[in-house]
């Protein structure tokens, strides 16, 4: 029997200045391969828009964009590259579907930011589901098999 597994997914951002500390922005768990890379396709386009945001994203009020030139390291970029891509989805649906870890690193100015998915094996295998009953597929009980016989309304009226 193989090994089932449910995926852990995160996304780590870490500093490259002297502290060098690891935030943790999300985390979600899978418990299907797809699921895992579905979660990190559209995590990896959701960053990507918060790494570049367009100017009339209404969270920055306003605000004033710059666009760098083109010497600049663009996370965002290889983020949606990488989201867009369907082979890379197909790749990483298979890394996963075998049993290994996927992780996406891109690096900006003054910070990594890392995609992961780690296989996480499950003890105990999932229980076969229940199949869905109607009314009319019960077995018959039978009659008086778990309560008293029915007394006819005759015999309680002392009618004989």
């Amino acid at each position: 029997m193989p090994t089932r597994h449910a995926y852990r997914c995160e996304v780590v951002a870490e500093g490259l200045a002297d502290n060098g500390r690891e935030i943790t922005l999300a985390t979600y768990r899978a418990v299907t391969p797809r699921l895992a890379a579905r979660w990190a396709r559209s995590t990896a386009r959701r960053y990507a828009r918060l790494l570049s945001p367009g100017p009339a994203e209404p969270y920055l009020g306003g605000a004033r964009v710059t666009d760098f030139g083109r010497g600049c390291p663009r996370p965002d970029d290889d983020l949606r590259a990488w989201s867009d891509s369907a082979e890379r989805y197909d790749d990483i649906l298979r890394a996963l579907a075998s049993g290994h870890p996927f992780q996406l690193v891109v690096t900006d100015y003054d910070a990594r930011y890392a995609l992961c998915v780690y296989p996480l094996p499950v003890r105990n295998p999932a229980p076969p589901p229940v199949p869905a009953r109607s009314a009319r597929s019960r077995p018959y009980a039978g009659a008086g098999r778990h309560r008293k016989p029915r007394r006819l309304l005759l015999d309680l009226c002392g009618v004989s």
